[in-house]
């Protein structure tokens, strides 16, 4: 008897919902995969008949601190808990769903993307954009540090130069008076012969020295110009780092660990200030003696 009933329990499992094959899963929902610098995400909502709509959307940030982002709407369909993808424009995917999330492969590779909602997305993106910020300031201050230390190179090879400053422009004047005196006593000379008419070959030899003279002349100050100008140049650039750097470190947020470089900066920038004034106080000496 206990036979019977046991068959005919059978029989009526096969023409009801006794299959031992899984019910169809649902496949709507937003699903996710990612790391540190980068995100992707999928959105899906089933249709009738198996047919599958939604989005796909990727996320990620660049050495320099810039967030990208691209989307592709999607299409697919869903049979049991196998599914197929195609991004529009791009590639199609093929996979499972599985519980809490779709394992996906595609052309090149594959990766699983687990079941997520939308505050985790925001929080998600947020972090991302949170990261390149992060990445710009850090980006930015290694820029500025750099130009601090370009800046103090600078200033190195300005005081270098300028050590010997004094010494020169001592040599330099002690030329020029002595050109100047050579200078005076011809042209004396020559108006001496000027007025008890002198044969002109003799004045002629008189100015001809002081054409030579005047070349000195010349030659002195385009010395003192290439001087002037080779520290100029050096100055001025020095003068750009500190000012780059200074526009950096006013900006610092006052929540922000102090930053050394821009703590040394005032020091640094008076001290050098310091050293300018002394080379146009040398300079000026010329400058004085040739009114």
């Amino acid at each position: 008897m206990l036979g019977w009933i046991v068959r005919i329990a059978l029989l009526a499992c096969g023409f009801a919902a006794c299959s031992a094959l899984p019910a169809a899963a649902d496949a709507t929902g937003l699903y996710m995969r990612g790391n540190e610098i980068s995100f992707e995400a999928i959105q899906l909502v089933e249709l009738s008949e198996g047919n599958l709509a939604g989005r796909y959307e990727h996320y990620y940030v660049d050495e320099s601190g810039k967030v990208h982002s691209s989307s592709r709407e999607i299409e697919g369909s869903i049979a049991r808990n196998s599914l197929i993808l195609n991004l529009k424009g791009d590639r199609s995917l093929s996979g499972k769903l599985e519980r809490n999330s779709l394992n996906l492969i595609w052309e090149g590779g594959a990766g699983e993307f687990r079941k997520s909602d939308a505050s985790v997305r925001n929080k998600t993106l947020a972090e991302l954009n949170d990261l390149g910020v992060q990445i710009v300031w850090m980006r930015k201050t290694e820029r500025a540090a750099e130009t601090y230390s370009e800046a103090l190179s600078v200033v190195a090879d300005v005081e270098t130069k300028s050590e010997t400053l004094a010494d020169w422009m001592d040599t330099v004047l002690s030329k020029y008076d002595a050109l100047s005196e050579q200078y005076k006593t011809r042209e004396k000379r020559l108006e001496t012969m000027s007025a008890m008419n002198v044969n002109y070959d003799l004045r002629y030899k008189v100015e001809n020295e002081m054409y030579g003279l005047e070349n000195e002349f010349y030659s002195l100050e385009g010395e003192v110009k290439r001087k002037r100008a080779s520290l100029n140049w050096d100055v001025d650039s020095a003068k750009r780092k500190f000012a780059e750097v200074m526009e950096f470190c006013g900006t610092l947020p006052a929540k922000n660990e102090p930053v050394a470089f821009c703590q040394e900066l005032p020091r640094e920038t008076s001290g050098f200030d310091v050293l300018i004034r002394d080379i146009s106080a040398e300079f000026g000496r010329w400058d004085k003696k040739i009114q």
